[in-house]
């Protein structure tokens, strides 16, 4: 009796897991593309994977839709090994690569015909697909034509429009201006919300922010971290910039002993702040010398990995 609730408890466990990745490991000769990396995505959430380029990131999508093969290790999407061929498992998974390659010499209209006849499961929302990423007056025009945005507007159309259950992206907004990004981010939401599991890769910290449940953070091929969104929140440094009109230099040096990161270029001056110190001191204190402008920007993945890597050194990754 005991053995057989413990296998039913086991079981529930294991179907809130989509995605699973146990030692991947992916070496091309002597050089590290991944490695042992062991990462668990929950049914229905948005996870992102975020590092520079270079991290790691797309050898492992790549490994993920098995268009690379892993030097060891495994992936499983819904309970299957992603290396078997199997086209059922196929059909349930849209996927956006990096670097899009799409046939030039076909027009949008004939790319995605060729893509839908290739599917079994309908393209059931490629029209809504279409018509929220204003392709339709584009449809008849050759890829090869297509400005950078409207080719990424092509590849999030062929992804989404047989309505998979799993999405797998890597940077999935490249080339798209921000009114359009942010289309991209309801059209994730609305999925999340009916219930698809998607995975993401980014060098975009603000767009993980905005969108994800958990982070999964790597550098140079090595999983650093796995973050709840709300915890990685709380790790990311303010940024003050200033335009003044009459920098005091001897005020001005005070900052730099006291802050992550301290840049100065004539009259205009950038302040990174740790995530427990006061912003209202630096931001008081840049008021006292009269700026001419004073913004509160978004950090960049770069100036978050200053302070979250001294932080993370030592930690056990446990996701």
């Amino acid at each position: 009796m005991f053995l057989f609730l413990f296998l039913i408890v086991v079981k529930n466990l294991s179907s809130d897991i989509t995605i699973e990745i146990k030692g991947l490991t992916k070496y091309y000769g002597k050089t590290c593309g991944i490695e042992n990396l062991d990462l668990n995505v929950k049914s229905g959430e948005i996870f992102g994977f975020l590092g520079p380029n270079g991290a790691g990131k797309t050898t492992t999508i790549r490994c993920m839709i098995n268009t690379l093969l892993p030097t060891s290790g495994y992936i499983k999407i819904n309970g299957e090994n992603v290396t078997r061929d199997n086209p059922k498992l196929r059909e349930k998974i849209g996927y956006i690569p990096g670097e899009l390659a799409l046939p030039e010499y076909y027009t949008i209209k004939e790319f995605l015909n060729y893509i839908e006849a290739m599917r079994a499961k309908p393209a059931s929302r490629r029209q809504e697909i279409i018509d929220r990423f204003e392709l339709t007056p584009h449809l008849t025009k050759k890829i090869g034509e297509l400005s950078k945005g409207n080719k990424q507007k092509v590849g999030i159309v062929s992804a989404f429009m047989n309505d998979p259950d799993v999405l797998i992206m890597d940077e999935p907004t490249s080339g798209l201006d921000p009114l359009l990004q942010q289309e991209v981010f309801k059209l994730l939401l609305q999925s999340k919300n009916e219930g698809k599991t998607l995975f993401m890769s980014s060098h975009n910290l603000e767009e993980v922010q905005k969108v994800c449940d958990r982070v999964g953070i790597v550098k140079d091929g090595i999983l650093i971290s796995v973050e709840d969104i709300n915890d990685l929140n709380k790790d990311v440094p303010r940024v003050l910039e200033a335009r003044l009109k009459n920098p005091d230099e001897s005020r001005l040096n005070e900052f730099g002993e006291r802050l992550l990161e301290y840049r100065k270029q004539d009259n205009f001056v950038r302040l990174l702040i740790r995530t427990e110190d006061s912003i209202k001191d630096n931001m008081g204190a840049l008021l006292a010398m009269d700026p001419e402008e004073l913004v509160y920007p978004p950090a960049s993945l770069e100036e978050f990995f200053l302070q979250f890597y001294e932080g993370k050194k030592g930690e056990i990754v446990d996701n």
